[in-house]
């Protein structure tokens, strides 16, 4: 038995695939659209829609038209506008109809197409006040950064479909109450079709600096002027570049739609950090780590940040596992504001302040993550560990994932302390396995591999008398 990490870093996952994908984002690419989405003037979720050239309708319109340009000659990209009827309610007095763009890339494996997994960024803006429809709002960190790395994901992919369904979902009225994203994901919670497995939404991830941006900048401008730096300054230079090579990743720990009798059960497995979120979180880690993506995740153990919120959160209520990338620090300056300048500093969330490369790093580690769990097995279901009787070791065992190319499953352990997965055991092709470890002192989880090596995430054991 070795380290889960040394594992990991022997497995053959079509490298050159993957790398190929993830070398085919634009940095560019991801500049001119967030450019041309804070050139709409606002974005609003009740502002113009006659407008060709300004207000929610022109953006739509230009969102809809771009996944378009991206399905090749023959290519099995739909791209459709979703149209949602919202009652009246704080941030809309009159009720409103809420627009999603949504682009489906269906999967290529027949029992692996009813699986989805979303990539979502929302297309909407506000400035400081909630139900100003005509102010400029440009909106380019939030979020027309998320906005954009959707779009670059899906022209990526177009040409190259993945085992599993990606849906490509640009949400409307995340600003005024998670409108669009809610709306979406109770539809399909109660439709008996398709079963998402997992949602990436990216919400401000354009301007990785925030609040350290003027003073970096500064710093920098003194270190170039060749005047020696006090400790703090070195400090703060080396804080900027680490939150360059970072992104936070949220997710939830207990499922938001537990009853009494399923909360019960996670306390007493002590499953409260391991829900199927929190394996989405952990997953994107690993993958981060093995495909060595530029941007790497700080994983945090919270839904999301106080006093805010995202489209994530609205799939999590809807029963589905889903997590929020966004950058390390914020700047509440560009966020919410109106356009301005004071005393020559600039406010409002404009363009110029998003790092196009830092964006690159991002898409390309929501694509790692999508072309892994995508092309990966289902994750075993009613993975288990036995404790119909005492014994010092422990039986873990599980279901059969439906894949054909599914060509074995794997135990995986951790210290009942440790965030990360970090010891795995091969199972073969057997739904079961014995090992020597007391069931008291570590968290067991199981995930399926196939004949390309690509690994599924983690299902978590939970207590069972057979």
């Amino acid at each position: 038995m070795i380290p889960l990490a040394l594992v990991a870093a022997c497995i053959v996952l079509q490298p050159a695939k993957v790398g190929e994908r993830l070398r085919a984002v634009s940095p560019d690419e991801l500049r001119a659209n967030v450019e041309a989405l804070s050139n709409f003037g606002t974005r609003h979720t009740l502002s113009d829609t006659t407008s060709p050239t300004r207000g929610i309708g022109a953006a739509r319109e230009w969102i809809k038209t771009r996944f378009e340009s991206y399905n090749p000659p023959g290519g099995s990209l739909r791209v459709e506008f979703e149209e949602l009827k919202v009652p009246p309610g704080i941030r809309v007095p009159n009720g409103a109809t809420v627009v999603n763009v949504v682009a489906t890339l269906p999967g290529t494996r027949p029992e692996s197409v009813r699986r989805l997994y979303y990539i979502v960024g929302h297309y909407d803006s506000r400035n400081h006040e909630a139900l100003d429809a005509s102010g400029d709002a440009p909106g380019a960190n939030d979020d027309a950064s998320g906005t954009a790395a959707v779009l670059e994901a899906a022209r990526v992919l177009a040409a190259h479909p993945l085992e599993s369904t990606i849906v490509f979902l640009c949400t409307a009225g995340e600003e005024q109450g998670l409108l669009g994203a809610k709306g979406h994901a109770e539809n399909l919670a109660a439709r008996n079709g398709p079963r998402v497995w997992g949602v990436l939404s990216n919400d401000i991830v354009g301007d990785p600096l925030g609040e350290l941006a003027i003073p970096a900048a500064r710093v920098m401008a003194k270190k170039h002027a060749g005047k020696p730096l006090t400790a703090e300054e070195d400090e703060l230079v080396a804080s900027a570049k680490e939150a360059r090579r970072v992104v936070r990743v949220f997710s939830e720990g207990l499922p938001r739609t537990s009853d009494p009798q399923a909360l019960s059960r996670i306390r007493s497995n002590s499953a409260e950090y391991d829900s199927p979120s929190r394996q989405i979180a952990r997953y994107i880690a690993s993958i981060a780590e093995l495909e060595r993506t530029d941007v790497q995740p700080r994983i945090i153990y919270r839904p999301d940040r106080f006093l805010r919120g995202g489209d994530h959160s609205a799939f999590n209520e809807a029963g589905f596992a889903g997590v929020r990338f966004t950058v390390p620090h914020e700047d509440y300056s560009r966020q919410h504001v109106g356009v301005t300048e004071r005393d020559g500093v600039p406010y409002g969330d404009l363009a110029s302040f998003v790092d196009a490369e830092y964006l690159a790093g991002v898409t390309r580690l929501n694509l790692a993550a999508l072309i892994h769990m995508a092309n990966a097995p289902s994750t075993p279901a009613n993975a288990r560990i036995n404790t119909k009787q005492l014994e010092t070791g422990t039986t873990i065992r599980w279901e059969r994932s439906p894949e054909t190319d599914t060509a074995g499953y794997e135990v995986v352990w951790r210290d009942t302390t440790d965030w990360q997965w970090r010891h795995v055991k091969d199972a073969g092709n057997s739904t079961e396995l014995i090992l020597p470890l007391s069931k008291d002192n570590v968290f067991f989880g199981v995930r399926a591999y196939d004949t390309d090596g690509f690994r599924s995430p983690v299902a978590f054991t939970m207590d069972s008398r057979e």
